[in-house]
């Protein structure tokens, strides 16, 4: 009868285990805490975009090659368009946008402006590679994660230009290694 009655407590307590755990369970498995938000998606493209255009600016003056301005000037026109259309789809949501870049990316503008020649064309060239990769990834997780309907669109429809971007950077960076 003891050893009945042991087993019994041991069933108990091994139910009662199980009862406080499932209990203590929030249930919370179908959210994922790494999913992109809209917001912060409005806020990290329009940054991207607004930092390869202020860093495509002195390209014009300071540049030493035709390739590296022509290149420059595609990345202001396209990434201008970018931010129009990123912008009209923020309003249509009366979603903030961001309207100045972070201290480091501010830092990295202010080195390209002070810089001229061959070291412009090598150090722009290589900002650029590294800022299409970034957006590249952003872009990527928005167009897996995000809820929005038109943001994923968008993220999908940038994804070949900015791939096609960091192609042409990556295609630069072969001539200014030669420079």
């Amino acid at each position: 009868m003891n050893n009945l009655m042991m087993k019994g407590k041991v069933v108990l307590l091994v139910l009662m285990s199980l009862i406080t755990v499932t209990a203590c369970n929030d249930d919370d498995d179908d959210v994922d805490l790494n999913q992109m938000t809209a917001q912060e998606f409005v806020n990290r493209a329009t940054m991207s975009n607004m930092f390869e255009i202020q860093t495509s600016q002195p390209a014009d003056q300071n540049a030493s090659t035709d390739d590296v301005k022509d290149f420059a000037q595609r990345m202001i026109n396209d990434h201008a368009t970018a931010t129009v259309a990123l912008q009209t789809i923020a309003s249509s949501k009366n979603m903030p946008i961001t309207t100045s870049l972070t201290e480091e990316k501010q830092a990295i503008q202010s080195r390209l402006a002070g810089e001229t020649g061959v070291a412009f064309d090598k150090d722009y060239v290589k900002v650029q590679i590294d800022a299409h990769n970034e957006a590249i990834s952003l872009f990527e997780q928005a167009a897996d994660d995000l809820d929005d309907v038109e943001l994923k669109a968008y993220a999908q429809a940038t994804l070949p230009v900015l791939r096609q971007h960091l192609q042409m950077a990556q295609d630069l960076k072969t001539m200014t290694d030669q420079l």
